[in-house]
């Protein structure tokens, strides 16, 4: 999967997510990611799943069209300008 793709779409759902226990365990996630050594396995890999888990379950639905082929071919400079 292209990196950037990734990327996009999973800040996409992070911005469209209001549920506050989902934002609170990807930022969980993501602090224990950035503190984890390589090879080190403790006992936030369970954390880790289930952080994974709620967030991919909350995240999409049935209704959602497939992007995962979804390739950023041409940036928008504007983007994020508020007069844009």
């Amino acid at each position: 999967m292209n990196i950037q793709a990734l990327k996009l779409e999973l800040v996409r759902e992070l911005v469209n997510t209001s549920d506050v226990t989902v934002l609170a365990k990807v930022k969980r996630l993501l602090e224990l990611i950035r503190t984890k050594q390589p090879g080190d396995h403790t006992d936030h890999d369970e954390e880790l799943i289930a952080a994974a888990a709620v967030f991919g379950g909350s995240a999409y639905n049935d209704d959602e069209p497939d992007i995962s082929g979804l390739v950023l071919k041409e940036p928008n400079p504007n983007y994020g300008d508020e007069g844009g």
